[in-house]
């Protein structure tokens, strides 16, 4: 049977922002607003203009000089480590079809967490959607995806069930 990715752990928003990227954004706002304030702010002899400027450039030299490190001198082996996880000894795969897909809602002191349950080839799994969900599209809860018959394959944590990867039929 033919499975497409719709869910992985290298698709969470920490694996696709890079921290190159952080300050890079953080540089160009920062050359933008001492650009702004250079410009446009009026020196009252106060030395305010001064000050802000003095920060903003040191703001941006240094997150200018992270870029650049991080960038070119350092390597990310976060997609190396996981597929190696992906593809450890500690990891097992199910497929088959979902039974006893349950979604509910506990009190609970965080607010409105949903909770769904379902089982695999007599496997259960169970996750919810708290803090950061909605935020991508595995933790958006009550999406209609994920019911029973759906023929899947999820790759897990043998020791505690923590889903790694959802795949589904095509």
């Amino acid at each position: 049977m033919d499975y497409y990715t719709y869910w992985s752990i290298s698709d969470l928003p920490t694996n696709s922002i890079k921290s190159f990227e952080v300050f890079l954004w953080i540089s160009i706002i920062s050359l933008i607003i001492w650009i702004i304030t250079k410009k446009y702010k009026k020196n009252n002899g106060d030395y305010e203009k001064s000050i802000l400027l003095w920060l903003l450039g040191i703001v941006f030299s240094f997150s200018i000089v992270m870029f650049f490190y991080l960038k070119f001198w350092t390597i990310d082996y976060s997609e190396e480590r996981i597929q190696k996880l992906l593809h450890s000894s500690y990891v097992s795969k199910v497929e088959g079809k979902i039974s006893d897909f349950k979604s509910f809602e506990p009190v609970s002191r965080r607010g409105n967490v949903t909770v769904e349950s379902f089982k695999v080839d007599s496997i259960e799994f169970q996750y919810e959607d708290a803090l950061l969900g909605r935020f991508n599209r595995f933790t958006k809860t009550n999406n209609g995806v994920f019911k029973d018959g759906l023929n899947v394959r999820i790759t897990f944590e043998k020791t505690n069930h923590n889903i790694l990867k959802v795949e589904i039929a095509k």
